[in-house]
């Protein structure tokens, strides 16, 4: 579900965006920090073909800190807990590669608030049900620029060593038309899903710390399906596609004749 994204184009779509539109503050700030210096040693631009959540990859994600905007590396993952009504314990609940926009204010109510970040993406993986078995597919903007994720990120301190850990979760939506097709693994605990997918010109503002509730909640929309497109691309989890996992190959077209039946 949802677990696995491509951010390998990033680089090159916002140097692009940027010439087009200086005024893009998202674009400006990843010119400024891996394009106009190429080797920045504050931070080094996350690039995969394929991220896989449950690998808890790093991730370049926009966050504000103090109203500033930024770029930080994130890992893909999310820690939560809450307070058991009739122990008045702690209780820390499984983490998170994504959380539901249904339940988000409730287990992330401080973060959901103050800790929202934009994961730009080339697009996103869904493994497709059919007779029983699993067909990865790539899905990408229909103008083949780039996604803008929502998500909730937060930084944890190790008790015992200190260390800080930062990490995120990519929010969810109920699906639009294609994810629902596309998204159909009938053992999901939460049913078809899509990624909290935000209008590139509407995404600085998903970071807008002064935001209220209703403010939130206008983002938290399935994406329109005419903006999207899709194709069936190699089962890079297959032992004998793993080579390929980590180049171009898995974000490209593959055929799987049985599905023309589909």
């Amino acid at each position: 579900m949802c677990y696995w994204v491509g951010t390998k184009k990033v680089r090159e779509a916002m140097k692009k965006q940027f010439r087009e539109n200086p005024e893009d503050e998202i674009a400006q700030l990843y010119y400024e920090t891996f394009i106009a210096q190429e080797n920045n040693p504050q931070i080094t631009m996350q690039e995969h073909w394929v991220a896989i959540g449950k690998s808890e990859p790093k991730i370049t994600c926009a966050i504000k800190e103090n109203d500033q905007l930024k770029l930080k590396n994130l890992k893909w993952t999310l820690n939560w807990g809450y307070k058991d009504s009739k122990t008045g314990e702690i209780k820390r609940g499984k983490p998170l590669l994504n959380s539901t926009c249904e339940k988000v204010f409730w287990q992330h109510k401080d973060l959901i608030y103050s800790n929202r970040c934009i994961i730009t993406v080339d697009g996103y993986f869904e493994f497709y049900h059919f007779k029983g078995k699993t067909y990865p597919h790539f899905i990408y903007p229909a103008d083949k620029s780039l996604f803008y994720l929502g998500g909730i990120w937060n930084s944890m301190v190790n008790t015992k060593t200190g260390e800080i850990t930062d990490s995120f979760s990519i929010i969810t939506t109920p699906p639009n038309e294609i994810t629902k097709k596309l998204h159909n693994n009938p053992d999901a605990p939460n049913g078809p899903r899509m990624l909290l997918i935000i209008d590139k010109e509407k995404a600085a503002g998903f970071l807008d710390q002064k935001l209220s509730t209703s403010q939130i909640k206008e983002f938290l929309v399935p994406y329109d399906q005419n903006k999207i497109l899709y194709h069936p691309t190699i089962p890079f989890l297959r032992k004998e596609f793993v080579e390929q996992a980590n180049t171009e190959k898995v974000q490209e077209s593959f055929c799987y004749p049985e599905l023309g039946a589909a």
